[in-house]
């Protein structure tokens, strides 16, 4: 035990020191570039990442939390335009890009941003648009112009294929789609060597051109705590090894004929202890000092809290959270998994926008993007603020704006099928009313009228979906509550 406490001690001493000389084990840059850590330390960081991630509960429940606020049950979109919908629906529907763009490609892409800290999306420009993801580890170096850092041309591709042959390519940057060509650092010109493709760059937590993982600065924190419950297992092992302690009167020979009957002999729970004035057992009573490890614990654990933005009490342990705080600490989770879907929003519309462009439609055309709420509190919210808005402006019922988010609202986020199917159903029943009121004018008849079913109005239909979302949690708690 004592062999195993030094040898954490010096490793401990050793981290130490290598924090204290990172800067001189290569880790930070000494050149003028915006890049903070190396490539090679970039690359290493990705990876630990991943696995990190596959293995940690701390690490994928990060993740999985980002993602789960983030997108839900995917985000839905619309277009009044009818060209541009009808491309936009060829694009987004096609079987070859639900990897990509369905509401579990969706969730894909959040968690490859996430772990890889970028993602690289390539857009196959051809007669019909395939999406693809492109491993960042295969991204070896990306070529901007030579005087403006942050406009990009080129992305250097090296990558093995399943016949484990090396290739190396060259892909225009979706700024630029004409191919123009651009020197790297070596004073080459380069040129697309893949035609017909552009490349989309997405990237958080960084300054320069590549992505870090939300992980990273959690990293080094999620190790040390990994380790110190191993320790703490160690110990709860070793302090469980003896539970009894028996004085023998004797010499050896008694204690050896003891240990052979207390130790070698499984003994029933309940059983009882016969002794006599040779033998006196008791418990071992051991101090593991389980209140001091869990605040030890609790330290390392609020490091890597903070490196996520997520507070405490949504890593496993409910009991240091309530009402209160949990109000206090949603508002910065709030602000950020929304900042989280404007970003990803922002990369839906450029990415949206390529394709109309190549289909030779305005790029600019309106397109509405909807997240699902990030609260889940937010749909009795919604439902109660839109009755009262269409309640002082009517007119506001007929908006598909506000139709789209009431049923974003309820969980519905095939929103666009949904509204055409009513609107469908509106103009059915608009088309009776007026096959009505040809007839009688005709006829002459008007003191006789058909009988038109009742139209309910969007505001009476929230009304209503909004008693029966109430009625079915009420369900639903009473049978949690076994009543």
């Amino acid at each position: 035990m004592l062999d195993e406490l030094e040898q954490l001690l010096k490793e401990a001493h050793i981290s130490v020191e290598q924090e204290l000389e990172i800067e001189d084990s290569g880790w930070i840059k000494s050149t003028s570039s915006p890049e903070i850590i190396t490539d090679a330390a970039r690359i290493e960081t990705v990876k630990q990442s991943r696995l990190y991630w596959a293995k940690d509960p701390l690490a994928k429940q990060a993740i999985r939390l980002w993602t789960d606020y983030t997108f839900g049950t995917g985000m839905a979109w619309q277009c009044d335009d009818e060209p541009a919908r009808k491309t936009l629906d060829s694009y987004w529907g096609a079987k070859a890009n639900q990897c990509i763009l369905s509401a579990k490609g969706q969730r894909t892409n959040s968690d490859k941003l996430l772990i890889d800290g970028e993602i690289f999306f390539a857009l196959f420009l051809g007669a019909e648009v395939k999406i693809r993801r492109i491993d960042p580890l295969e991204i070896t170096e990306i070529i901007t112009d030579p005087d403006d850092r942050e406009n990009p041309r080129y992305y250097k591709r090296e990558w093995i294929d399943t016949l484990n042959r090396i290739h190396t390519d060259y892909y225009c940057s979706h700024l630029n789609p004409d191919d123009d060509g651009c020197l790297d650092s070596f004073g080459n010109i380069i040129k697309a060597t893949q035609n017909d493709v552009v490349v989309y760059h997405l990237t958080i937590n960084t300054i320069g051109s590549r992505g870090m993982p939300l992980l990273m600065p959690a990293l080094e924190w999620i190790k040390q705590y990994r380790r110190f419950l191993a320790s703490r297992v160690a110990i709860m092992l070793a302090l469980s090894r003896f539970a009894w302690k028996a004085k023998v009167q004797g010499g050896s020979a008694s204690i050896a004929a003891t240990k052979t009957v207390l130790n070698d002999v499984s003994v029933p729970a309940g059983s009882v202890s016969v002794e006599n004035m040779g033998v006196d057992m008791q418990p071992i009573r051991t101090d593991s000092n389980a209140s001091g490890a869990y605040q030890d614990g609790r330290m390392l654990k609020l490091q890597i809290s903070a490196a996520v933005g997520i507070p405490e009490q949504y890593f496993g342990d409910i009991s240091i959270g309530n009402l209160a705080t949990a109000k206090t600490v949603e508002l910065p989770m709030m602000k950020m998994f929304q900042s989280y879907q404007t970003l990803w929003n922002d990369n839906f519309k450029d990415v949206d926008e390529i394709v109309l462009e190549h289909m030779g439609i305005d790029p600019m055309t309106p397109i509405d993007r909807d997240f699902p709420a990030i609260a889940p509190e937010d749909a009795t919210a919604a439902a109660t603020a839109l009755q009262q808005i269409i309640a002082a402006f009517p007119e506001f019922a007929d908006s598909r704006d506000v139709q789209q988010v009431a049923l974003l609202a309820l969980g519905i986020n095939n929103t666009a099928d949904v509204l055409d199917e009513l609107d469908k159903q509106a103009d059915e029943k608009k088309d009776n009313n007026s096959a009505n009121t040809e007839i009688q004018n005709q006829t002459g008849n008007t003191s006789v009228t058909t009988p038109v079913p009742e139209i309910k109005t969007f505001e009476s239909n929230i009304k209503i979906t909004n008693a029966l979302k109430l009625l079915k949690e009420a369900i639903q708690q009473r049978e949690k509550n076994g009543k």
